[in-house]
């Protein structure tokens, strides 16, 4: 029986920074397979919905479980209370743990689940950002740990090619925080050639430094809880010039009452011919990880989605997979078509990520072992 491994924050921390990009790749691959798993094959049937506790004072915790054929566990995520004084949804700390076991039910492994799930949810992003053409002048939104591991991967994976990376958040102090932990984390693992700055609404020219930056961006990274679109899509008009269209991804709002995109971008999708559909009849597509949960945020409950008119990434996947001559179609709209990737989190990638940091760990020896626990 092997032993239980715990690894404590700083130790997931110490792991996941220090990834050489093969590694990387290599959990990317099992994150993607349990998506794959998930849209195509039996595993949606075995995977619990999640549990959302409300308390009076604006505290919620999330309960989630999952299984597959190997392993089954459970993860409790905490968005506290909003502290009135601040009462800014991106200096929310989220706190939990991720429980792990086998499929015999023997424990495996306890791990601190603010860095997980910040990188999970990151590495599903990395998926179809990896399929673009163009990401020269990157754009994200947040300061948080999601954006964090967003800007971290996206310089891991594909860093020299990127140019500009411009954060926007209220708190400037946290974001110029952000950049300069980046700028020597770069320095130390990546050496990205980019420059950086900060947009905030304490800026004077706030409204059209923020529409220039969406203008010309190529990849949009959003990652807050908002309760209000970010920007509005006349922002993009620059953007849609010419044919070049950007990589929008949204995994920061996931309850009906927050919203990220603005609803006129996701009807713009799928009512224009500037998306994907293997039938020409149809309207275009928006990828999401998990349709039946996303269809319950704001953004896609006030945009009148409809299931059709989204795909899961797990089936984009499989469809790559196969060859045929509608791949060329599918290829072209990955690479350079206006892609929008809507996330709130597939449960079983919790669980492909948990085994393989439990992996990375006993292999370099780091976190505490319990044998017989």
């Amino acid at each position: 029986m092997s032993p239980l491994r715990v690894l404590g924050s700083d130790v997931v921390a110490q792991i996941l920074i220090s990834l050489s990009r093969p590694e990387i790749l290599d959990v990317q691959q099992a994150i993607g397979k349990s998506l794959v798993d998930f849209s195509t094959g039996k595993e949606r049937e075995y995977q619990p919905d999640a549990g959302v506790v409300r308390r009076p004072d604006g505290q919620k915790t999330l309960f989630r479980s999952f299984t597959s054929p190997t392993a089954v566990g459970a993860k409790i995520i905490v968005d506290p209370a909003p502290v009135p004084i601040f009462n800014n949804p991106d200096t929310q700390v989220h706190h939990g743990i991720l429980a792990l076991c086998d499929n015999q039910g023997i424990p495996t492994g306890i791990i601190n689940a603010a860095e997980v799930t910040g990188y999970r949810t990151s590495m599903s992003t990395m998926i179809p950002y990896m399929w673009r053409r163009n990401t020269k002048n990157v754009v994200v939104f947040g300061s948080g740990k999601q954006a964090l591991w967003h800007v971290r991967l996206a310089l891991a994976l594909r860093g020299s090619e990127i140019e500009s990376i411009t954060v926007v958040n209220r708190s400037e102090e946290r974001a110029k925080s952000m950049l300069k932990q980046l700028k020597e984390e770069n320095q130390q693992y990546w050496e990205s050639p980019y420059v950086s700055r900060y947009l905030g609404p304490s800026l004077s020219d706030y409204d059209s430094q923020l529409e220039k930056a969406v203008s010309v961006a190529d990849v949009i990274f959003c990652t807050v809880p908002s309760r209000k679109p970010l920007f509005p899509l006349h922002y993009m008009a620059k953007a849609t010039e010419g044919g070049r269209y950007p990589f929008v991804s949204a995994i920061g709002s996931w309850q009906l009452d927050m919203i990220e995109l603005d609803p006129n971008m996701l009807r713009y999708v799928v009512k224009s011919r500037h998306g994907y559909n293997s039938q020409s009849n149809v309207s275009g597509l928006i990828i999401v990880d998990n349709r039946d949960e996303v269809l319950h945020t704001g953004e896609f409950s006030q945009s009148n989605m409809s299931p059709e008119q989204t795909v899961e990434l797990g089936e984009v996947l499989q469809w790559r997979k196969t060859s045929s001559s509608e791949n060329k179609r599918l290829t072209a709209w990955l690479y350079d078509g206006f892609v929008i990737y809507k996330s709130v989190g597939v449960g079983s990638t919790d669980l492909a990520c948990g085994n393989a940091l439990l992996a990375i760990a006993a292999k370099r020896g780091l976190g505490v072992s319990i044998p017989d626990f």
